[in-house]
C-alpha cells in the first residue's frame, strides 16, 4: 500500500465517521457543562441532603460520560494513525519488523 491511498483511505474514514466524531465531542462538552454546574451546586450548599446526593450522582455520571466519549475518540484516532503506520491492529507491531 503507497503513502497517498493511505492518506487517501484516512480521508475517508475521517469523512465517514465525522458525524459520529461530532456526536461524541456535543456529549463531551454537554457533559462537562453538566460536571461544572453539578460542582458549583453542590459546593454552593451548606448542608448536606437528598438533593445534594443527587448533584454526586450527576457529577458521577457526566465523568463517566465525558470518559467514555473521549475513549472513542480517540480509538478512532488510534485506528487511522495505525492505518498510517501499518501497525496490525492485535499485535500491536510493525509489519517490516
Amino acid at each position: 500500500m503507497n503513502e497517498l491511498s493511505k492518506s487517501e483511505s484516512v480521508e475517508f474514514m475521517l469523512k465517514q465517521f465525522k458525524p459520529e466524531r461530532y456526536a461524541y465531542l456535543g456529549v463531551s462538552v454537554s457533559s462537562f457543562l453538566l460536571l461544572l454546574i453539578c460542582i458549583i451546586l453542590f459546593l454552593a450548599k451548606e448542608n448536606v441532603t437528598q438533593q445534594n446526593l443527587g448533584y454526586v450522582a450527576g457529577m458521577v455520571g457526566s465523568g463517566g460520560a465525558i470518559t467514555y466519549t473521549t475513549s472513542q475518540l480517540l480509538r478512532m484516532w488510534r485506528d487511522c494513525l495505525n492505518l498510517l503506520m501499518d501497525v496490525h491492529e492485535k499485535e500491536g507491531i510493525d509489519e517490516h519488523s
